[in-house]
């Protein structure tokens, strides 16, 4: 019994050093690094910006209309591309074809008849010289001469005329861009003036979007600003145009920004970010290395020995996927942009690989 007591004694004794011991080593490897994916402060010219918003429309869109009369035998379909210069409607061109190998046989006749009087012109000319005829008929031969070549003039005019009506009887695609909508169906007749078809240029799209006329100093053309759609797609494009004539209303001016290349597509709505005073120099960090609470916004910084610190700070504005921030830091400072979320004052963090 005793034996038995003494041994239970001694393991006891020597788990609940075991125990002791351990502890102590726990606290001091502690947790392990967090792993993150850590950016730069940067110093950038940022400004307040003003949200308006804006519209996406093409720089070409036309109701094309006919120039000549006559029964539509082919119309391109809705959605169809056309480049510039393709057929997007024809016309029934029999009548046209009928009328210009008329006017080519009156040509050919006139340029017949001009020929044949310059000869007699240039015969008489030869034989008033050696007195052969009097002047009166040589005056009578050089009239006929100008007569046939002015029905010959007329002619030609007359055959130009029926090629451009031939011609008007294809309805041809001013600008590259797609069929919107059919105006006009197959069978029905066509006049001059009545639109055939409703073509948009979908390459190149612009925004338009009414500014505030309080703003219009620090607008100018070529000026990069954002603009994003509502299903929060954001680009940087160049503002194309400047309309520098305000609303009296509204005290709104129209600013173009060209968005070609996008893709986006005509009549969506979008939303145009535009400067509301002069950039200045400011700190700024990414988007996603500012951390957001109810007692405040902090960003994790990461000092040389892979430490996290939580420094406190104040955001600004937004820009490129910057946001600017005051607080206890500097240019080139090491930040955590991805993984801060559970982090903590003085824990180390290892930062993630691109191939992990």
């Amino acid at each position: 019994m005793f034996n038995s007591l003494r041994s239970g004694a001694i393991a006891g004794l020597v788990f609940g050093g075991l125990a002791v011991l351990s502890t102590p080593a726990q606290a001091q490897n502690g947790p392990p690094p967090a792993i993150v994916r850590i950016g730069e402060i940067v110093e950038l010219d940022m400004a307040r910006t003003i949200t308006t918003p804006a519209s996406v429309i093409a720089r070409n869109d036309a109701r094309i209309a006919a120039e000549a009369s006559g029964r539509i035998i082919m119309i391109a379909e809705p959605g169809e591309y056309i480049e510039a210069g393709g057929v997007i409607a024809q016309l029934d061109n029999r009548q046209a074809r009928i009328q210009l190998d008329e006017a080519r046989a009156n040509l050919a006749r006139s340029t017949a008849n001009a020929s044949y009087q310059q000869a007699e012109a240039e015969r008489f000319a030869r034989l008033a010289e050696n007195g052969t005829v009097p002047p009166t008929r040589l005056r009578e031969v050089e009239l006929a001469r100008d007569l046939a070549q002015q029905d010959q003039r007329q002619a030609r005019a007359n055959m130009q005329r029926a090629e451009l009506e031939l011609e008007r009887t294809q309805i041809l695609a001013p600008f590259a861009g797609r069929v919107a909508e059919r105006l006009i169906e197959v069978g029905e007749l066509s006049a001059p003036g009545r639109e055939i078809a409703r073509l948009v240029d979908t390459e190149h799209t612009e925004a338009i979007a009414m500014a505030p006329v309080a703003i219009a100093p620090y607008l100018q053309v070529g000026q990069t600003v954002s603009v994003s759609l509502s299903e929060g797609e954001s680009i940087q494009a160049p503002i194309r145009a400047i309309i520098p004539v305000g609303d009296a209303v509204s005290r709104t001016f129209e600013v173009r920004i060209d968005l070609e290349g996008t893709g986006w597509l005509v009549g969506s709505a979008a939303r145009a970010a535009f400067p509301a005073e002069t950039p200045r120099s400011q700190m700024a960090a990414p988007y996603d290395a500012v951390i957001l609470r109810a007692n405040g916004s902090f960003v994790f910084t990461v000092d040389a020995e892979n430490i996290a610190h939580q420094v406190s700070v104040e955001t600004g504005v937004r820009s490129g996927g910057f946001i600017a921030i005051d607080g206890e830091i500097e240019r080139g400072q090491r930040v955590v942009v991805s993984g801060a979320e559970t982090l903590s004052e003085g824990r180390p963090v290892q930062e993630q690989q691109d191939d992990a």
